[in-house]
């Protein structure tokens, strides 16, 4: 790999980063920091309850995929009645306008919370 070479003084503070660290305003802890600190780490130690759990928004997304899910299979093993003449080609495009609209609701939860999917199940929403 190409690399620039090193300037003259190779020094750790003579890098970039840290003359603008340098220049920042010293900012000092607030008098609660440390017991703000420790509560927000106990709190992220305790498991969730089960009524959190069901209604983050991964199981939702869940939800809405297996509502339209149904939708499509109730739609499509339901023949419209003799009576009433629907062409094929609309149900066709409502059955994909119904897909299109449960794959992007579950696109936009999957974006709204990345860390609650595993790469792979991010990999089969797009796509790829």
């Amino acid at each position: 790999m190409n690399r620039p070479p090193l300037p003259p003084d190779d020094s750790w503070e003579s890098d970039a980063v840290w003359k603008l660290l340098d220049r920042v305003p010293q900012q000092l802890a607030g008098p609660r920091f440390a017991d703000d600190a420790l509560r927000a780490a106990r709190l992220a130690a305790l498991p969730r309850a089960w009524w959190q759990r069901l209604i983050s928004p991964v199981p939702l997304a869940g939800l809405v995929a297996a509502s339209a899910a149904l939708a499509l299979a109730v739609l499509s093993l339901n023949p419209p009645p003799a009576h009433v003449a629907v062409p094929a080609a609309s149900t066709d495009e409502a059955l994909a306008s119904i897909q299109e609209l449960a794959e992007a609701e579950v696109r936009s939860a999957a974006v709204e919370n990345l860390d609650n999917f595993t790469d792979t199940e991010l990999v089969c929403l797009i796509g790829f």
